[in-house]
């Protein structure tokens, strides 16, 4: 098996509008760091697989059929979004969007770059995935439970040393609020900050985001600062570095690359607006006396976001196209839903991982069961309860397809 990684940088001209937080008005004014857009290539005997990473709120299913068109004959071809909020405005939203012009010019642009840097940089590597719980960084945001671990994967390329690292966190990289007009890849840029420099600085790292649609940092920030979103990136960072120094899997894509995609019409849902009437003054009543600092606070005004988006979606499209994908290397193999995908559907039975926010944005999909108590989540969700377990049924059926073939 070789590996090899690549990054590029994507700029963000002050003036530009920024996506992400519907509150949102003001455009960028300044950059904490550059947006960046990493790739890193698995290749063995002639097949290769390409995941590329883009530091922005979403991308949708034009912009990845643009990068795949671009690296046509390279390989397989993943493009993910981590899903910042502090980027620009790629015209991502609910149900599946466009992307203007220029971004879908300029994201290839640099994933190209990125991809034929990695591909170039290809050495012989050994592999292992490691499982394990973050605490203290993220949690469930509809209500604080307590419960503040999420699970994390992590790739680790290299045997004797690491010489790379990718960290699949299920966590909405949202530390900063809607009231920022700064351009950063937030809690995933500063998670790989901070492990490279745990790492020793040579290892290339590279952050994805996994099933985060209902995780966040609403309960563990003290602040939404780039100072505490650091510390947070701190505190996984350690202990990221310390699943990755543990014995992990071995696993190696000698023995093939295989990959499958479908494009899955889920009915659309449109919620009856007497219960919406319901829903905003219940929401309403739960935001008197809070503020948008307090987490509560922010839940009930997020929830009121959601019921006016609900309002809004009648006389919609019927049908939401949801990308799936799966990709088998060898040992280990990867789901990508295009979409949030909440917690509840990462497939536990090893060695499978799962990315969200994969070759398309269509939007939250929460399982069924959160749907009795509706937040912000579901309420802006596109689909309909039964949604969740369509799409699992058919990753699974993917997953079989390049197992078996068919």
């Amino acid at each position: 098996m070789r590996v090899g990684h690549g990054s590029a940088t994507l700029a963000v001209p002050d003036g530009t509008p920024l996506g992400g937080y519907a509150a949102r008005t003001a455009p960028s004014a300044g950059t904490l760091a550059p947006l960046r857009v990493g790739c890193v290539s698995i290749a063995a005997e002639t097949n290769r697989f390409l995941l590329v990473v883009a530091e922005l709120v979403g991308v949708n299913a034009d912009l990845a059929a643009e990068v795949r068109r671009r690296l046509a004959g390279v390989g397989e071809v993943w493009l993910c979004a981590t899903h910042t909020h502090s980027g620009p405005d790629v015209g991502s939203g609910p149900g599946g969007g466009t992307t203007p012009s220029g971004w879908l010019s300029a994201v290839a642009d640099a994933a190209v770059a990125a991809a034929r840097d990695a591909v170039a940089a290809e050495t012989d590597c050994a592999a292992s995935h490691h499982s394990g719980r973050l605490d203290g960084v993220g949690s469930r945001r509809g209500a604080d439970t307590g419960d503040h671990r999420v699970p994390v994967d992590v790739l680790r390329f290299g045997a004797d040393r690491v010489d790379g690292v990718v960290a699949v966190v299920p966590v909405h990289p949202t530390v900063l609020p809607a009231a920022s007009s700064v351009v950063s890849g937030d809690l995933t840029a500063w998670i790989r900050d901070e492990l490279q420099a745990r790492l020793g600085g040579s290892a290339w790292v590279v952050v994805v985001t996994g099933a985060a649609g209902d995780v966040s940092t609403r309960w563990t920030r003290h602040a939404q600062t780039e100072a505490d979103g650091r510390r947070l990136a701190a505190l996984a960072a350690d202990q990221v570095a310390e699943l990755v120094a543990a014995p992990g899997r071995a696993w190696t894509a000698d023995d093939g690359i295989a990959a499958a995609h479908a494009t899955l019409p889920l009915p659309a849902r449109h919620d009856d607006g007497d219960r919406l009437t319901g829903l905003r003054t219940e929401f309403t009543g739960r935001l008197a006396g809070l503020t948008d600092d307090d987490p509560a606070g922010r839940a009930a005004v997020t929830a009121l976001q959601g019921v006016e988006a609900a309002a809004r979606r009648v006389g919609g499209p019927e049908t939401v196209p949801l990308e799936l994908a799966a990709v088998r290397l060898g040992g280990l193999t990867l789901q990508g839903i295009g979409g949030e995908p909440f917690l509840s559907l990462r497939d536990t039975a090893a060695p499978s991982v799962l990315l969200g926010y994969a070759n398309g944005y269509a939007g939250y999909l929460p399982a069924a069961a959160d749907f009795a108590s509706p937040g912000y989540e579901v309420l802006i969700s596109p689909f309909r309860p039964d949604a969740a377990e369509r799409a699992a049924g058919v990753l699974h059926e993917l997953v079989h397809r390049t197992i078996h073939g068919g």
